[in-house]
């Protein structure tokens, strides 16, 4: 029976940390402990505050190995900010096999060559994501091993960030006592748990709108096009209802939670006399903030509306300059903390001009309840990466997986074939 494995993401936002621990038996995810804490020492995706993120990063992961009941000791993390780049690159090799059968390994070489790109020393290669395969001149094939060629040619999608940045992360994670096993760019994790494999073939572009960033990825054939950020999120539109009602940003923050939800239930409290006070079309805060009373909700409306407009065109200026504008029939994809936003949709709507609809994760099980909204996206996409890219020799499918493609067990079979023969008169 094979061992149950522990898969643990964290996702190391601008607003909050979040912490997922799953056990992976027989190809089921199935979460056994999360935690979501608010996130210090952390802006647009850059470490400003050693101490502070470290803290912050403790506690998350201290409550979730409470709840899950293990130790945790690797993870993969999340990788978010202005400072991440990508670009589209092609490899080529010769087939290494006379027989001209691909095997595994010249596949993994063409994908190295596929790096071979020109970038400053101080930049990281973070993902190279194959797109297509060329075998020969037979192109748009998906998994090229196995198959007859001469040459063979990869096309590949290379995300690349600030290498600083990154080992400023890795080690905040490793002042908590965890290693980390891989990162993730918070795009491509919130796709892989959101988007269908339909809007993948089409052509989408996927926008999880986080604290203080919005990290875009295109996709268009089942694959990664095209991957930006954008310095703006859900904290700035908190910001300006802060300055609008000239209140705290927590305040600020739970009237925008209110507003969006689309609460009625908190009314002025009758024994203050204040009922005839609430005018049809405003929302009753006087229990957040003492100093009000109530705002009208159209006033709330024009702050979120003008914010969220410039997030879109900044992300549709992104998209021009990629010239794929025309490539996403399938429209985009909301997710992040700032998904549930009222207006949301509609802005997008008529900036971007396009389908659009919010996502939620899927594909794991268990302990979901309080990881079941868009904000949880890149947390859970990180999981269901790191189950399909595992090198863990722990885990049964790639055992067998590797087992197989190696060809031992049939040079086990044609051993044991011969013995026998043997023993034939």
């Amino acid at each position: 029976m094979p061992k149950e494995r522990i898969i643990t993401a964290i996702d190391v936002g601008s607003s909050k940390i979040c912490t997922i621990v799953a056990s992976v038996t027989y190809r089921k995810v199935s979460v056994i402990g999360n935690s979501s804490v608010p996130s210090l020492g952390i802006d647009r995706g850059v470490v400003n505050d050693i101490d502070k993120a470290v803290e912050a990063i403790s506690n998350s992961l201290e409550k979730a190995e409470k709840m899950a009941g293990h130790a945790i000791s690797r993870a993969i993390i999340t990788v978010n900010g202005q400072h991440i780049e990508s670009e589209n690159s092609t490899g080529v090799v010769a087939v290494s096999d006379p027989e001209g059968e691909i095997s595994a390994q010249d596949v993994l070489r063409v994908n190295e060559a596929a790096q071979a790109i020109s970038i400053p020393s101080n930049r990281e290669i973070i993902h190279v994501l194959p797109r297509d395969y060329v075998v020969d001149s037979t192109g748009n094939i998906k998994n090229p091993e196995g198959m007859s060629g001469i040459r063979l040619e990869v096309e590949a999608h290379i995300i690349h960030g600030s290498s600083t940045v990154i080992k400023n992360l890795v080690k905040s994670v490793r002042q908590v006592g965890v290693e980390v096993s891989d990162f993730i760019y918070t795009g491509l994790a919130s796709s892989i748990s959101v988007l269908t494999d339909t809007e993948k073939e089409l052509g989408t572009v996927l926008l999880d709108i986080g604290g203080r960033t919005t990290s875009c990825i295109l996709y268009q054939n089942g694959s990664p096009l095209y991957s930006f950020v954008v310095p703006i999120g859900g904290k700035h539109l908190t910001g300006d209802i802060a300055v609008g009602l000239r209140c705290s940003l927590d305040s600020a923050e739970l009237i925008k939670q209110r507003h969006s939800s689309g609460e009625e239930s908190k009314k002025a409290p009758s024994s203050l006399g204040l009922e005839e006070n609430i005018k049809p079309g405003d929302l009753y805060i006087g229990d957040i903030d003492p100093d009000l009373t109530s705002v009208p909700k159209k006033f709330l409306d024009q702050i979120i509306h003008d914010r969220l407009e410039e997030i879109y065109t900044l992300v549709l200026t992104e998209i021009k300059k990629s010239g794929f504008i025309e490539k996403l029939p399938a429209g985009a994809i909301i997710t992040g903390g700032t998904g549930e936003t009222r207006g949301v949709v509609e802005v997008a709507k008529k900036v971007l001009n396009m389908p659009v609809r919010v996502g939620f994760p899927k594909g794991i099980t268990g302990l979901i309840d309080e990881i079941e909204g868009p904000a949880y996206s890149a947390c859970v996409g990180s999981i269901l990466y790191k189950l399909e890219n595992s090198n863990d020799e722990s885990d049964y499918s790639n055992v067998l997986s590797g087992v197989m493609k190696s060809g031992f067990l049939k040079k086990i079979v044609g051993a044991l074939a011969s013995f026998f023969k043997s023993l034939v008169p």
